[in-house]
């Protein structure tokens, strides 16, 4: 197999995998009845309480406004609340409200049972898989890449 075969191949491989797993991270949210970008703010929120509306956009790495009105619906649903800060009262930041606990958790649950079959694949098999990960970073990073995953 020649260089560019490999690539191929590669990129192949990792879009077939993004696939699956984006499926299944639809289906996912569609039984939970929220959107993938509602459940991934419950899981960001649950892991980090207090963020403010910029902080939360910054670890999502998509547009303020995708962000601030996928919020919004989530505040009218009651699954977040704004806040005022207790640092600075000035600021409003944002939590999970006792039923975006309960939503929150039941996804966890949800996520790791339609997924329990990758438990299947063996300590070395994964240990494998994430050392070729790591040499396919090594092997794509740019100089001054870096810069990019703030």
């Amino acid at each position: 197999m020649n260089s560019d075969e490999k690539i191929s191949k590669t990129i192949h491989s990792f879009r077939e995998v993004n696939k699956f797993f984006y499926r299944q991270m639809w289906q996912h949210a569609n039984e939970l009845g929220v959107t993938i970008v509602q459940l991934h703010i419950l899981k960001i929120l649950s892991e980090e309480p207090d963020l403010s509306l910029q902080e939360l956009t910054k670890k999502m790495n998509t547009s303020k406004s995708t962000v601030s009105s996928t919020v919004d619906r989530l505040v009218k649903a009651n699954y977040i609340e704004r806040e005022r800060s207790k640092e600075d009262r000035r600021a409003i930041v944002l939590n999970l409200t006792k039923l975006g606990e309960h939503k929150e958790k039941e996804g966890h649950a949800l996520f790791f049972k339609r997924l329990s079959k990758l438990g299947d694949i063996s300590e070395e098999d994964v240990e494998n898989l994430l050392s070729l990960h790591q040499l396919i970073i090594e092997k794509i990073n740019v100089t001054g890449d870096e810069k990019n995953d703030r």
